[in-house]
């Protein structure tokens, strides 16, 4: 039983063989990524969802100075028993930082990591959240 499909056309085939990487060499592999992200809004607060899949909540460092927040992790390199003949993906490291609007209050930030999404909850000032709808009668 095959685990990888083989290409039916001999040209991609060739190009496979010939790109597949099992040389044993040691070439620095390119630790930059980075990570999608989503930013929703309600009166209230702003969510910024940051994907980050198989890292745990230590792995995240996350920093606010001079209104910027900055959001990081470490990539731990696993000691393994395998050689990869095809590695297609990879958990590395990352650093973004976005730059936070007055509005948010800075106090009250808070993050959850669940099931590969970085949630960091950015509440707004009371004085910028929107009042529910209030209808005023005249009086006669």
């Amino acid at each position: 039983m095959n685990l990888i499909k083989k290409q039916s056309s001999l040209f991609p085939l060739f190009f496979d063989q010939f790109f597949k990487n099992n040389w044993d060499i040691n070439v620095p592999q390119n630790s930059f990524y980075n990570p999608s992200f989503n930013v929703k809004e309600n009166d209230k607060e702003y969510v910024l969802e940051v994907i980050a899949p198989g890292k745990s909540n230590e792995d995240f460092q996350i920093e606010i100075e001079n209104r910027l927040l900055s959001i990081s992790t470490l990539n731990k390199k696993e000691q393994t028993d395998y050689n990869y003949n095809i590695k297609e993906f990879e958990f590395s490291s990352f650093e973004k930082s976005f730059e936070l609007p007055y509005l948010i209050d800075t106090d009250k930030i808070n993050s959850i990591y669940r099931n590969g999404i970085l949630s960091i909850t950015l509440p707004k000032r009371k004085e910028f959240q929107n009042v529910t709808k209030k209808i005023i009668s005249v009086k006669k």
